[in-house]
């Protein structure tokens, strides 16, 4: 997938994902479990440290290898969806070649999703299920498409160019 392809599906991954929140207003997100956060750093950083806790918890000993989580709740308290939007947009752009990271950073949309949905707010969580969805399907394909030229298997399936 070209550069100029890559840029035009993300774009309209973003214009999916405003069309779905749209009259949807984003709920403050200072607030954690009923207690009120001091600032956007100390969100971002007790976010980090859920996730790593979650991973932790998996019992399979993957460490978080990136701020993607902190970067998102950074973003959603000093710039709402859009911000988170903007982020997204600099996340792909900058480490699309990057498998690692690209699935640490799918894994925070839908991880962000479940923290917002358990802290009732729904907007949120509706949010990130949408950014998600369109992150994973855009990166699914993006790995499909520069890896066909390369013979791989999958499983049983052969994929040659």
């Amino acid at each position: 997938m070209k550069a100029k392809e890559l840029e035009r599906r993300i774009l309209g991954a973003i214009k999916v994902v405003k069309e779905n929140i749209n009259g949807y207003d984003a709920e403050p997100v200072n607030i954690w479990c009923g207690r009120k956060l001091s600032s956007a750093q100390f969100y971002g950083a007790v976010s980090m440290k859920t996730m790593e806790d979650n991973l932790a918890d998996l019992g399979n000993g993957h460490e978080r290898i990136t701020t993607f989580m902190s970067d998102l709740s950074v973003a959603e308290w000093c710039g709402g969806y859009d911000a988170v939007l903007d982020t997204t947009k600099r996340v792909i752009n900058e480490w699309k070649d990057n498998v690692e990271y690209m699935s640490e950073f799918v894994l925070c949309t839908n991880w962000k999703a479940w923290e917002h949905n358990g802290r009732d707010n729904y907007n949120w969580a509706r949010f990130y299920s949408i950014l998600f969805e369109c992150v994973r399907d855009l990166m699914y394909d993006y790995y499909i498409r520069t890896t066909r030229k390369k013979s791989a298997t999958c499983g049983a399936i052969s994929i040659n160019s």
